[in-house]
């Protein structure tokens, strides 16, 4: 039995290894994904030609929690290389002192803000300028959109650390400001980032596992893996198992190259983030091998499958939310997500999380074991 393991995941690697376009991909993807990532957000705090550019913030009613929190952010010494940040008490006043040409921008906190934020709901802040398409409008943009990247990770803030008092405003701070706990090094947007890029490589390994299925159950190989003495609960462990450690390998180049490259911190043990790595590739890739094994012969379903995927992946990479509010808990990314936060920014395991994500692992090798079974004998019938 170890024998044909063995064989099998030497044949899936030699298949890859082969096919240097398959190789080049696997390695590329992650490093391509956090490099031109880290490089564009790390780059705000280069020296710029044009610093110090003025811009006024006005707090409107119900947004004191939230407002400790932007001073944190414009306080930051590489912020404040870029921006300095005035207080406007009203909205009028701020329009008429941005007419003047006192600011080049004037940020506005919306009413009700921290209600908004402990719902779970968007925040939407504006921003006024005075001239357009110049310099310094460029500067605000890129330097706002850190702090509009760090807000996203306050919601998961909310749901971690519901019992912790101000639990969002210290997740905010780990995000932007330089912290003295156990020499942790200066974290920036990349925090969030740097998470999300690995959850979308690790939401990848679902398309690679429908794949995988795909491809050695098609040709001569799928022919004799299919006639093959080889017992299925064999061939539904190594698909796995392969799926698995390519889906392990290209996360932990995305969290490695991320932490030595960017600065980037995952907490005091990196060990356990890996452990959470391996936990999300084995998730994702069980996903994969139920969808594959159940779509191989449904031409629509597969279809819509393919399509729907790189659809998801931009989801799940953060670029565009859907608030799917109370269904929200449905969301693989969002229990992936909130494991690796949780450890980061309180140093503790979920394990609920963890034993629910097992579960799922279980559950689906044996359903996948029970579909592969009915579907062998019928395709074998087929084919010959």
């Amino acid at each position: 039995m170890m024998r044909s393991f063995g064989i099998l995941i030497a044949n899936f690697f030699q298949k890859m290894f082969m096919e240097k376009v398959v190789l080049v991909n696997l390695i590329a993807l992650p490093i391509l994904l956090i490099g031109i990532l880290g490089t564009s957000l790390s780059s705000i705090y280069n020296p710029k030609p044009v610093k110090h550019v003025p811009i006024g913030v006005v707090y409107e009613s119900g947004s004191q929690q939230y407002k400790p929190s932007l001073e944190g952010f414009f306080a930051d010494d590489e912020v404040k290389e870029l921006l300095i940040a005035t207080e406007i008490s009203s909205v009028s006043e701020a329009r008429h002192k941005l007419g003047e040409g006192a600011y080049k921008a004037v940020l506005i906190v919306p009413e009700d803000t921290d209600l908004l934020m402990s719902n779970g709901e968007d925040v939407e802040l504006t921003v006024l300028y005075n001239e357009k398409d110049t310099i310094e409008q460029s500067i605000i943009a890129v330097t706002l959109s850190t702090l509009t990247d760090a807000t996203n990770s306050l919601r998961l803030a909310y749901e971690i650390m519901p019992q912790k008092e101000n639990g969002h405003q210290f997740v905010f701070e780990q995000l932007i400001t330089d912290s003295d706990i156990s020499g942790q090094p200066k974290t920036t947007a990349m925090n969030y980032y740097g998470v999300t890029m690995t959850v979308l490589v690790l939401f990848y390994g679902l398309s690679f596992s429908i794949n995988n299925i795909h491809q050695d159950f098609k040709g001569n190989f799928g022919v004799k893996l299919r006639i093959s003495p080889i017992p299925p609960i064999i061939t539904i462990i190594s698909l796995f198992t392969s799926g698995v450690l390519v889906s392990f390998a290209q996360a932990s180049i995305v969290i490695l190259f991320s932490k030595f490259v960017f600065n980037v911190y995952f907490g005091e043990h990196m060990y356990i983030i890996f452990l959470i790595t391996l936990l999300g590739s084995m998730f994702f890739n069980v996903l994969g091998l139920l969808l594959g094994v159940y779509i191989n012969n449904r031409k629509l379903l597969n279809l819509i499958i393919n399509i729907g995927i790189p659809v998801m992946i931009f989801i799940a990479g953060g670029y565009y939310r859907i608030d799917l509010g109370l269904f929200s808990f449905i969301s693989p990314v969002t229990y992936i997500q909130t494991l690796y936060f949780t450890y980061i920014y309180q140093n503790e395991l979920l394990l609920p999380y963890t034993f629910t994500i097992l579960l799922v692992i279980t559950t689906g090798i044996l359903l996948s074991l029970t579909m592969l079974s009915k579907y062998k004998g019928v395709q074998v019938n087929e084919d010959i």
